[in-house]
């Protein structure tokens, strides 16, 4: 008896595994311009008790140095254009090589780009956040809002239709900021 529950079990789960679907998930990151600059960052010294802002180009293109000259901390820039939630995971052992006092870290339209389930977005913030607090636990950690972009701006195809995304993704990174007791900055209305 117990042969035969087990066949249907066993057959059950195969059976409903081999109809599933699979989601192809585009985690590529690792282009020209990521290699480029996470070399550039390697070479840097680390820079002991900065505040770090991580991300993807919106990120890169701040000029965070100059905003907070009067910070009694240093500042670093860490983004990269074209990052998304994959290529910031893969690159957090060089961004806390020296132990931040904080980190401001923004992404996500990018992955919204690829089409990326918000899912696996939150599940890699969550990495990420869970990463710093296990290698550098006295860092405080600022999650900022995705930001929309102009879309009349841009030519590209993939980004058309992808704003809509952004306001469900944001109240997810809310709630894992939350569920994570990482500090959430909404900085959404500003834009």
């Amino acid at each position: 008896m117990r042969k035969i529950v087990l066949t249907i079990v066993a057959s059950t789960v195969f059976a409903a595994h081999s109809g599933a679907q699979s989601v192809k998930i585009d985690s590529s990151y690792a282009n020209w311009y990521y290699q480029q600059r996470l070399e550039y960052f390697q070479k840097m010294p680390p820079v002991k008790k900065a505040i770090i802002f991580l991300g993807n180009s919106i990120t890169e293109r701040g000029e965070w140095q100059e905003i907070l000259s009067d910070s009694k901390f240093p500042v670093v820039n860490r983004g990269i254009g074209g990052d998304n939630s994959f290529g910031i995971l893969a690159r957090m052992d060089e961004v806390l090589r020296a132990r931040p006092k904080a980190i401001f870290l923004m992404d996500g339209i990018n992955d919204q780009f690829r089409k990326l389930p918000q899912e696996v977005s939150i599940n890699n913030y969550r990495r990420i956040i869970r990463k710093i607090k296990a290698v550098s636990p006295k860092t405080r950690i600022y999650l900022e809002s995705a930001l929309p972009i102009n879309e009349t701006m841009t030519s590209e195809p993939y980004t058309k239709g992808r704003n809509a995304l952004v306001p469900k993704l944001n109240k997810m990174l809310q709630e894992l900021a939350k569920e994570e007791q990482v500090t959430y900055i909404d900085i959404c209305p500003l834009f």
